[in-house]
Formats: C-alpha cells, sequence, structure tokens
C-alpha cells in the first residue's frame, strides 16, 4: 500500500559573512511586514490576503522602504498569510471561550484591557531568540549546498541524515536560535505502508515512568530538566547580580538558552525514538486524551508535568501513526481507568496518587494502577472493534530503560 505523505527534514546550515547578513535581512524585512500590517488594523478588522497584498506592493514603491526590493517576494507574502492566520485563530471558539473566561475574571481596568487582546496576534521583536522566514518555492539542493532565490552562491548544509531522493520539495524555512542557523525543508514523498499482523497496545502516561505499555512494559522517565535543575539556578542568580544588557550579562544569558537547548534536544530525542517505536509495531494505539493545560495549575506537579512533554509525544504519535499505518484512538479524559479492576469490572471510590498498587474486593486481584490503567484504555479502545485482536500478556517485571538507544517495544 501507497500513500502520499508531507515529511520535514531539517539540517544544520553553515552560512558565510555575507550570507548571514543576507538572512538576517529577510529576519528583519518579514517581521517589519507582520508589525507594520498588523499595527495599521490592529484597531480595526484586517483587510483579506488580496487587499494586504496589493497594499504591500504599494508599500515597495516607497522610496522609505525600498530596501524591501531586495527580499524575496514570496517570503514577505508568507508573513501576510501568517498573519492572516493569526488573526483567524483569534476567533476559533476554543479562544473566544478562554477570551470570555479572562473577561469575567478581570477586576481592573488593565486586566480587562489584556483579557481583550487575549488571542491576538503579538508584535515580533528583533530581540527574540527564535527568528525564520519561509520559502514557499525554488528551492535547490545540489550537493552540500541549497540554494535560495536572491541568494547566487549556496549555503553549506550538514546533511547529517539523508534526504529523500523520490519526494519533491514543496518549501523550506530557515530559522536561527541561539546563533545556529538551521533549514526545514518539507519533502512531498510517497511511502510503502508495510502489512504488519493487527497488534493492539495501551499506554498509559505518568511521572514515576514516561508511559507504561498493557503488554506490562514501563519505560521509564529521563527527568532531563530535573538533571540539569541545580546547574541552572546557579547561573540563573549569577544572571541576576549583572548589569542589564551589559556584555556580561548578554553572555550569561546566551549560555543558559544552550542549556536549556540541550534539555530541548534530549527530550526531542527520546520522544522521537520512543513514538517512532510504538508506530512501527502495532496497528492500533490507545492512548488517554489528558488535558495537560489544566493539569499543569497544580503547583506540585506543573514543572514534572512540563518536563516529561505528554502532549509532544501525543503530537509526535499521530503523524507516525500515520505514516505506519496505525491507527491511534484517544480516550476520554474522564474515563476512570486506574479505578477499574480489568478482571471484573469493579470500580472503587478513592484512589489517591500515593497508592501504586490496589486489591479489587470483588475478585481479590490486586493490580498495578498504571498496568491496570493501561490494559483498562486498551479493552476500551476495542469495544468499538471488529477485527480480533491478539492477546496481551501483562508481565509487571518488564522495563525498558530510558537511556537505551532502541526501544524494543
Amino acid at each position: 500500500m501507497q500513500k502520499t505523505i508531507l515529511r520535514a527534514y531539517k539540517y544544520r546550515i553553515y552560512p558565510n559573512k555575507e550570507q548571514v547578513k543576507f538572512l538576517e535581512n529577510h529576519f528583519g524585512a518579514c517581521r517589519f511586514v507582520y508589525n507594520c500590517f498588523w499595527g495599521k488594523y490592529k484597531d480595526t478588522k484586517l483587510p483579506n490576503k488580496t487587499l494586504l497584498q496589493k497594499e504591500l506592493k504599494e508599500l515597495k514603491k516607497n522610496e522609505n522602504y525600498s530596501w524591501l526590493n531586495q527580499i524575496n517576494s514570496q517570503s514577505l507574502q508568507v508573513s501576510i498569510h501568517n498573519l492572516i492566520k493569526a488573526y483567524k485563530r483569534a476567533f476559533s471558539k476554543e479562544v473566544v471561550k478562554e477570551r470570555k473566561i479572562a473577561l469575567a475574571r478581570a477586576n481592573t481596568p488593565k486586566q480587562k484591557a489584556k483579557a481583550l487582546k487575549l488571542g491576538f496576534p503579538k508584535f515580533k521583536s528583533k530581540k527574540n531568540n527564535y527568528q525564520s522566514f519561509n520559502i514557499p518555492q525554488n528551492v535547490k539542493i545540489k550537493e552540500n549546498k541549497v540554494y535560495i532565490p536572491k541568494l547566487k552562491e549556496g549555503i553549506k548544509v550538514k546533511f547529517h541524515r539523508p534526504l529523500s531522493q523520490n519526494g519533491k520539495i514543496k518549501q523550506a524555512t530557515i530559522s536561527r536560535k541561539n546563533g545556529k542557523y538551521f533549514i526545514s525543508i518539507l519533502i512531498e514523498e510517497v511511502i510503502k505502508i508495510a502489512k504488519k499482523p493487527f497488534k493492539a497496545i495501551g499506554i498509559d502516561m505518568g511521572l514515576e515512568h514516561f508511559i507504561i505499555l498493557s503488554n506490562g512494559e514501563k519505560i521509564s522517565n529521563p527527568r532531563w530538566f530535573r538533571k540539569t535543575e541545580q546547574r541552572l539556578k546557579i547561573l540563573q542568580k549569577r544572571l541576576s547580580r549583572k548589569v542589564l544588557h551589559s556584555r556580561n550579562w548578554y553572555k550569561l544569558k546566551a549560555k543558559i538558552s544552550k542549556f536549556h537547548e540541550k534539555i530541548l534536544n534530549q527530550r526531542n530525542d527520546f520522544l522521537h525514538k520512543v513514538s517512532i517505536a510504538i508506530a512501527k509495531q502495532y496497528l492500533l494505539i490507545a492512548i488517554e486524551n489528558l488535558s495537560v493545560k489544566n493539569m499543569q495549575k497544580n503547583h506540585y506537579l506543573a514543572k514534572s508535568i512540563s518536563d516529561v512533554s505528554w502532549s509532544k509525544f501525543v503530537e509526535f504519535l499521530k503523524y507516525k501513526s500515520e505514516w505506519y499505518g496505525a491507527k491511534l484512538i484517544q480516550i476520554d479524559k474522564f474515563f476512570p481507568s486506574s479505578k477499574t479492576c480489568n478482571i471484573c469490572g469493579y470500580k472503587i471510590d478513592k484512589l489517591p496518587l500515593s497508592k501504586r498498587k490496589w486489591t479489587c474486593p470483588y475478585c481479590n486481584t490486586t493490580h498495578d494502577r498504571d498496568i491496570n490503567a493501561s490494559i483498562n484504555i486498551l479493552k476500551t479502545a476495542l469495544s468499538g472493534m471488529e477485527q480480533p485482536v491478539e492477546p496481551v500478556e501483562v508481565c509487571q517485571k518488564a522495563t525498558v530503560e530510558a537511556g537505551s538507544p532502541d526501544y524494543n517495544l
């Protein structure tokens, strides 16, 4: 079976001094166009895409903004498209609901003004550590260089993994973070989905262990942020003693940013490895649909929940399950998976987080609360499935360590 997908390949690029100046001009120009039109229409209704593109042409004819002609015109148009998307998102049901709640809670005029702006686009700052611009077409790759419009000489690229040769380049995004430059190339490619036996798995997400599978396997939580937290505290204290915006202040701030970047890279690498291992092996994946935003309101667990990054893991599982022909089912967040006995269906009234094991009073089965929850999640997902499934064996001793490069799930 063949399927057409969009897959992004991100690589680090090494521009020379002239190319760095060229890229920085593009970052600034795209940011200027976005801020210019939002500043003009933030108090009124934003016009449609056609009218904004006409205004962009007139803006480029102005002598004061003639430097915009040196920038790729399509990249500037993408900035307009991004502004329109952000403006439309402000009127979605979820954002409107959040805005109404914020207005109801506002007591002072300042709080009300802030609540009214909730969800609307914000001005882009040149001080932001992350800067980017998009190139919708005319991106070419030859040997170890990438060629983009308005730049004759190619930019050196480090291909740490092979780029798809059969796919078609749809667009590219060049970005800068912590002084490093990257290019993300979006490829449209046709993949072959191999047939695999119908195997299903239930996943329960936790903090003591990252995920607990219905076959008894537990993947430990790496706690990337916790490992470097003490070092970050020391650096933050040093930063607080520096003169604001001094040379040493900027040096130390860059050092702290690199620490956070390393934590992010470690976390993403771990999440990619685990999610792709599950998507490749199973045809049906059942997982709970947690309200992470509400759970982070618990100040005792907020830091640990942010560090474990459940939302990103589910996001990775969603698109990778499509790549490998798997089906992802999310169970309702109010389903009492831990409190329900997976043998007889008996539901207990209370089960505090400190209690990791419990015995069913009806069938006298002792449950590990996490494994029990993952089995119940799988059973709920299978309740509407007509196709038979292989039996899932429960083994509480099996554990997969987070530090291992391969996850044989």
